[in-house]
């Protein structure tokens, strides 16, 4: 099978289990994003074997599960007080797992590796969290649940995402000449990025007229205002950017093209969801900020 075809394939396969878990209810949506998390924070520490300095896998991942397991629970609306303090005690004690396995280790490079550990674990599960606060965000202030889930902001924010990828590659491919950062993505352009731009600002539009404020159909959540989906394109296209070129660097400071290989024709988790951990905290800041524009 072509490459071609394996993209088209996985890439039409992650787009309905992505979707359909987010339509069908908010424990398909968490489950699959600690699964994301898992599945990162494992392919996160493998990247590093064999390398002289290299996160303790086993503490990386027992540390960076934990923590996704933590944040995964809390829309659950846990009301039990001495429940949440130990989820409180397993937070602390799973941050110092990886201090714990390199001062056991004793290596001349702890603090590289302890920092190394920490850049994936907060970098994975913090952008994930961001993400799945989306849609149990306080700016939904009709509802009187402790944590209502909404699928709409989500799909909203991965058709923006999504836009942003395909027509920065397509402006890109038909009209691009400058390379944005040649030494890390020679692909990218700045025809691309700017075109990329123009075009998921053009989606966002559309999106307000079918799922903003006053829309019959979504009336009821109190959506988004026009200077907020403007916003969250904006936001979306420039970090998304920034966070492909992030994995770019970092592929190729450890010298490998792919991140994994658990997704036919598209590389692994990190390659899949690199836009969308570094956008997802800036858009879910944004949008916290301007609730009551």
């Amino acid at each position: 099978m072509s490459n071609f075809w394996q993209r088209a394939i996985t890439g039409t396969l992650f787009v309905i289990v992505l979707v359909g878990t987010v339509l069908w209810n908010k424990y398909s949506f968490i489950g699959l994003l600690f699964v994301i998390a898992v599945l990162g924070i494992w392919e996160y520490a493998t990247l590093f074997k064999g390398r002289k300095n290299k996160p303790n896998f086993l503490g990386t991942v027992i540390a960076g599960v934990g923590i996704a397991f933590i944040w995964s629970l809390v829309p659950l609306d846990i009301r039990n007080p001495l429940l949440n303090s130990y989820l409180l005690g397993i937070f602390i004690a799973c941050l110092s797992i990886p201090i714990v396995f390199e001062v056991v280790l004793n290596k001349k490079s702890s603090i590289i590796n302890i920092g190394l550990s920490y850049a994936g674990i907060l970098y994975i599960n913090f952008g994930l969290w961001a993400f799945e606060s989306l849609a149990f965000s306080k700016f939904y202030m009709d509802c009187l649940e402790a944590f209502p889930y909404h699928s709409a902001p989500v799909l909203g924010f991965l058709i923006l995402l999504w836009s942003s990828d395909t027509f920065a590659y397509l402006t890109g491919r038909a009209f691009g000449k400058t390379p944005l950062a040649p030494k890390i993505s020679p692909k990218k352009t700045w025809e691309g990025s700017i075109g990329g731009a123009i075009c998921t600002i053009g989606i966002s539009f559309i999106l307000y007229k079918t799922m903003g404020q006053g829309q019959s159909s979504f009336n009821s959540l109190g959506f988004f205002t026009l200077f907020q989906w403007v916003g969250l394109a904006v936001i979306i296209m420039i970090f998304g950017t920034f966070g492909d070129l992030i994995e770019s660097k970092f592929k190729r400071v450890l010298g490998v093209k792919d991140s994994g290989n658990i997704l036919p024709g598209h590389g692994g988790i990190l390659d899949r969801f690199d836009s969308l951990l570094f956008a997802a905290p800036f858009a879910y800041l944004f949008l916290e900020l301007t609730m009551n524009y």
